[in-house]
């Protein structure tokens, strides 16, 4: 977790001196004012989090009397504090990463970093945040998340391709559409639909889980673990939708050996549930899928379905899928 000597000072969203003190920070060098962004810009996401969690909640406050645009004016401002005492505060991770992420950065030459997926992430449609919305367990309940002991993850003598040689979209289609052919030939589902899923689950190929051993967990459409699979486990901060609140859980996904297993899973992982068979029995079209999953309870977050059939809708989509294709 991020500490700095700034931490025992509060700060206030207003107070627009801090931004000099970054200034100053910056000069020196020593790592001070990178940790300083980082928390800015961690205060602005969970301010942005807020900001929709009151825009949702708008609805129930039509005819309140105690309304107001004045009490909305003061209820901004305490939002804006709230999530600046959080980032300093511990905060919910992201600073760490944004540190992380920088700092390695620094040490990479321009060759490295100026080719990359990020072109295509930009897209407002595949953005994703850190911690998107994973599958359920099947059984759907939260205990089970904690009853697979983590398992440190096999290796094989002919590896999949992993994320690493992952860098467009075109690569990342043409590595996994024979395995998504061949799933949705015995789903009797389109392999566009489970191929824009593994990209939402995923984004792109750039945000797969590692195992235990730092290897790909090749877990493409965040299938958890639980007391009934014996294979390896890896463990990641998830957010998850209960009653249309999100929350951060820690929970446990199902890691594999490779992408044929990965896929031959997610065929399995489907035909064993009931709650699935609606989806199966219906043979919709392939913007559809995604809906479908959703209703039978595949994902807590209640965007998915829409989530899947705006990547399907993208130009990015169907210029990687066509050039996988030739």
């Amino acid at each position: 977790m991020i500490k700095s000597a700034s931490d025992s000072s509060p700060d206030l969203y207003l107070d627009f001196s801090q931004f000099n003190q970054m200034r100053k920070l910056s000069r020196d060098d020593n790592g001070q004012a990178l940790i300083a962004a980082a928390k800015q810009m961690e205060g602005v996401f969970l301010n942005m989090m807020l900001q929709s969690m009151r825009d949702a909640n708008a609805i129930f406050s039509e005819g309140n009397m105690l309304e107001s645009r004045d009490s909305q004016f003061y209820q901004g401002m305490y939002d804006k504090q709230l999530a600046l005492n959080i980032s300093n505060n511990g905060g919910i991770g992201l600073a760490d990463v944004i540190v992380r992420q920088m700092s390695a950065g620094k040490e990479k030459s321009i060759t490295e970093s100026s080719t990359d997926i990020s072109q295509y992430l930009q897209h407002p449609v595949l953005a994703r945040q850190l911690t998107e919305s994973r599958q359920v367990t099947e059984d759907e309940s939260p205990d089970l998340q904690n009853v697979v002991a983590e398992t440190p993850l096999k290796t094989e003598s002919s590896p999949s391709p992993t994320q690493s040689s992952w860098n467009s979209p075109e690569t990342f289609i043409e590595a996994i559409y024979p395995h998504a052919s061949r799933a949705a030939s015995r789903l009797g589902v389109s392999p566009e639909a489970i191929i824009a899923q593994a990209v939402l689950e995923t984004g792109w190929g750039q945000h797969v889980m590692s195992g235990a051993d730092k290897q790909s967990s090749y877990n493409l459409f965040g299938i958890k673990a639980d007391s009934r699979w014996d294979g390896g486990v890896t463990r990641k901060n998830t957010v998850e939708y209960r009653n249309g609140i999100a929350a951060q859980e820690n929970a446990a996904f199902r890691s594999y050996r490779s992408l044929g297993q990965a896929f031959d899973d997610y065929v399995e992982f489907l035909h064993s549930n009931s709650r699935y068979d609606s989806a199966l029995q219906k043979k919709t079209e392939a913007k559809q899928w995604g809906y479908e999953l959703q209703q039978s309870g595949y994902a807590t977050d209640p965007n998915y379905g829409n989530k899947i059939a705006n990547i399907m809708d993208s130009d990015v989509f169907k210029s990687a899928l066509q050039l996988a294709n030739k």
